[in-house]
């Protein structure tokens, strides 16, 4: 009765004010531009994905929020094609950047927009592909695919699950809307002990499962791809301390960039810096450059004609998690902004990672601090003096260093754990080969 009342409150005021304020945004903002331009694209896609594959196999729906999400469970789309060859997997995203940035990835048959929050809209794609499931990554819970889904009776996950105590969702005056919303959800499957707890407040405990956290299975297996692949130069690197820091925000930069030049000015001569925005936009490159001076910069996209700056900016996007590889030390964005972002990137190679104040919304970075294996830092004096310790100090890299690495192992393994709770809770499904469906597909 609760649900039913929610839901209509939610479509007859929510629903169409977030239309509208998108639309408006639009109108003003490129990126929301692209973004609904985008969703009305949907079903001409889709139609052409099911001229291709036919109707006839097993597809399973996932949301993510942005690119991020969706890095850290493609170890989960990986094994899920693995057990189950014949099905298809469709990837839905909200935002730009993740529909803009992934172009193709193992076991993703299709990219896609997450249609706009009508009831009717979203209805009009759960009966066009018939999912096995609507799978959901982290926390980006809309209620309407949640209750269409339900409706529909395709079964619903949440996976890499995590609720922080202080979010808005367990608020007095939001909390029994969510729990409208999360207890139509067949099973959540949390990444901590924590994370559960936080979940008893608007699910059922016979719902919740901890499983982890896929995100460390990937950024395992994309160490080692990044052993294949060269994304910079042995004769850049040749004799160089090497410091990266990625996805830099400008509240960032105002404490590295002073703390560097500290550290170059005091007889770092063979400190070597490579800095990764995370919006590599060119109003940012060129402010970029500016704070850098007198120090000289060499744009990544410029490398060629490389003259020993003290200094790389990296101008392209898709790199980063790469070039942690090539770091002593690492310093992760947006510790001094609104939440610090994906420290396990570089603590996989067993670096020394350093981060900003604001993490408590990070489990992995808590965790990294009690392990010692990662260091929150508050000022550029800080930062100075953390990267003149770790550079003398052998005995006190290699303590971070291992506390680091050992953590993100003894944490993988979620993805199959994953992969299990969502499998043993559907009925059989086939591994057979499907033959493609004939005529043509189902109108939408």
């Amino acid at each position: 009765m609760f649900t039913l009342l929610y839901a209509l409150f939610y479509n007859i005021l929510a629903v169409p004010v977030l239309f509208l304020i998108y639309h408006l945004g639009a109108l003003v903002n490129r990126k929301y531009r692209r973004g609904v331009l985008g969703r009305y694209q949907i079903f001409s896609h889709v139609r052409e994905f099911l001229a291709r594959e036919g109707s006839e196999r097993d597809v399973f729906l996932v949301h993510c929020s942005s690119m991020g999400e969706f890095e850290h469970i493609k170890p989960f789309v990986r094994i899920l094609r693995q057990r189950l060859p014949e099905s298809r997997t469709v990837v839905m995203f909200f935002s730009p950047s993740g529909y803009e940035n992934v172009k193709s990835a193992p076991g993703v048959d299709l990219f896609i927009y997450a249609p706009f929050e009508w009831w009717f809209v979203v209805r009009r794609l759960f009966r066009a592909l018939n999912p096995r499931a609507l799978i959901i990554a982290k926390y980006d819970v809309w209620p309407n695919q949640v209750w269409a889904a339900k409706s529909s009776n395709i079964p619903r996950f949440l996976i890499n699950a995590t609720l922080y105590s202080a979010s808005g969702r367990l608020q007095p005056g939001i909390r029994r809307f969510q729990r409208a919303v999360y207890r139509s959800i067949d099973r959540i499957l949390a990444i901590s002990p924590e994370d559960k707890t936080h979940y008893l407040k608007l699910s059922s405990p016979e719902k919740i499962v901890v499983v982890g956290d896929t995100k460390y299975d990937q950024v395992v297996f994309r160490s080692e791809e990044s052993r294949k692949k060269t994304v910079l130069p042995e004769v850049i690197r040749a004799g160089k301390s090497i410091f990266v820091a990625g996805s830099t925000w400008p509240e960032d930069e105002e404490h590295l960039i002073p703390a560097i030049k500290d550290t170059v000015a005091s007889g770092g001569n063979g400190f070597l810096t490579i800095i990764c925005p995370h919006e590599p936009t060119a109003e940012h490159l060129e402010r970029l450059t500016e704070a850098w001076a007198p120090l000289q910069t060499c744009l990544y996209s410029r490398l060629d004609g490389y003259k020993g700056e003290p200094v790389i900016i990296i101008d392209r996007v898709g790199l980063l998690a790469n070039l942690y590889s090539v770091a002593q030390v690492a310093y992760v964005g947006g510790g001094f902004k609104q939440n610090v972002h994906n420290v396990l990137e570089p603590a996989v190679y067993g670096i020394p990672v350093l981060f900003g104040p604001v993490n408590q919304n990070s489990h992995e970075a808590q965790l990294l601090k009690q392990a010692r294996g990662a260091i929150e830092v508050h000022s550029r004096e800080e930062i100075r003096e953390q990267l003149k310790r770790i550079f003398r100090d052998e005995n006190y890299r290699a303590e971070i260093s291992q506390a680091a690495r050992r953590l993100v192992e003894q944490r993988r393994g979620a993805t199959e754990r994953t992969v299990d709770e969502i499998l043993n809770y559907l009925p059989k499904i086939s591994t057979e080969a499907v033959p493609p469906a004939p005529g043509r597909p189902p109108r939408l």
